[in-house]
């Protein structure tokens, strides 16, 4: 059986992470972000390999994959102009961006 503890503990890490981030947007509070998004993504990408879904399951399971991937990528562009830790880092929304899917907390706990 799947352990949910990791996924769930680390998806309320990166939206406090973000709560952080959004008072002060610089890379060293996006760091905080990107390291908690690192742990969903391997355990959201466990738990496809691991159980049977609910198709509503499987469905925001992928979207959020799909999220974290368009997030990383422009994590990953906007890494590359950083200096010093205090540099602005700010996200733009990225046309046809899958949207963080935040009702995933409640089909994980039903």
């Amino acid at each position: 059986m799947f352990n949910y503890t990791a996924l769930i503990n680390n998806i309320k890490r990166s939206e406090q992470a973000y709560q952080v981030y959004c008072k002060n947007k610089n890379y060293h509070n996006a760091l905080h972000i990107f390291h908690a998004n690192e742990i969903v993504y391997d355990e959201l990408n466990s738990l496809l390999k691991t159980q049977t879904l609910s198709n509503e399951l499987l469905k925001e399971a992928s979207l959020y994959l799909f999220h974290l991937e368009d997030w990383f990528l422009q994590f990953s562009i906007l890494e590359k102009t950083v200096n010093n830790p205090e540099q602005d880092f700010s996200f733009l929304a990225l046309k046809d961006s899958i949207p963080y899917p935040s009702h995933f907390l409640e089909l994980v706990n039903k």
